[in-house]
């Protein structure tokens, strides 16, 4: 599963650390987005714990604020905590979609100012976010390198041409329809000049044909032969 990062101007002020920081915090800044930006579904899922009604900072404990968690298959379920108090309006049961506003950036519960808490879960266990999350090319990552290390980026794959063979436009139809005529044309010229040789070689032929006679010799002897101007003599045994 592809997850995306809740935020669409990536900071983490706060790494993961397994069993002392379980997942990453992510800040924020006055040119993309400010204190309260959005937090979005990291990907398609169902709400199954949510939390609303959380109205104050905690200086102490270890408490979300408002959160929401989301289920988004068997093994994959994520959680955004610290929300701003009012910005959650979703429910146990609701169904998400990737990239759908779920919250507004706050500093409810255990928090040091506003961020979000991200969190990552595989089958029940907290995992390192930045293992399972991606940087998609909509979102934009900030330009300190401390804030910005082990991040993975997504490239999605293009998406086919519906039409791979279009119809050619009607330039080129006519282009190729001329270029149809020229051939044909070329063809019956070819044809025609055929048919006048064969036309002349059967005039020949016949021209020839009026000239040829046959004389059957009675007996060996001394003949003398007058021929016409384009007559042709054939002597056979």
């Amino acid at each position: 599963m592809i997850l995306k990062y809740p935020v669409n101007y990536i900071a983490i002020t706060g790494y993961y650390k397994k069993g002392i920081h379980n997942g990453l915090d992510l800040g924020w800044s006055n040119s993309h987005g400010g204190m309260n930006q959005p937090i979005y579904a990291p990907a398609d899922g169902v709400v199954v714990n949510v939390r609303s009604d959380y109205d104050r900072t905690d200086t102490s404990g270890g408490s979300y604020g408002n959160y929401i968690k989301i289920k988004h298959n068997d093994r994959i379920s994520t959680l955004c905590a610290h929300m701003k108090y009012g910005s959650v309006n979703l429910k146990i049961g609701d169904q998400v979609k990737q990239g759908e506003q779920i919250g507004l950036m706050g500093a409810t519960g255990h928090a040091n100012g506003n961020h979000v808490h991200y969190e990552v879960f595989l089958d029940s266990t907290k995992v390192n976010p930045e293992e399972y999350t991606y940087v998609f090319p909509d979102q934009t990552v900030s330009t300190n390198p401390s804030a910005s290390k082990g991040l993975l980026y997504y490239t999605p794959a293009p998406i086919p041409d519906p039409t791979p063979n279009p119809e050619p436009i009607q330039d080129e139809k006519d282009k190729t329809i001329e270029e149809q005529k020229k051939q044909i044309q070329e063809q019956e010229d070819k044809i025609n000049l055929l048919n006048k040789e064969i036309i002349s070689l059967k005039e020949q032929i016949n021209e020839e044909e009026k000239y040829i006679f046959t004389y059957p010799v009675l007996k060996t002897s001394l003949y003398e032969i007058k021929l016409n101007e384009g007559e042709t003599l054939l002597i056979k045994n």
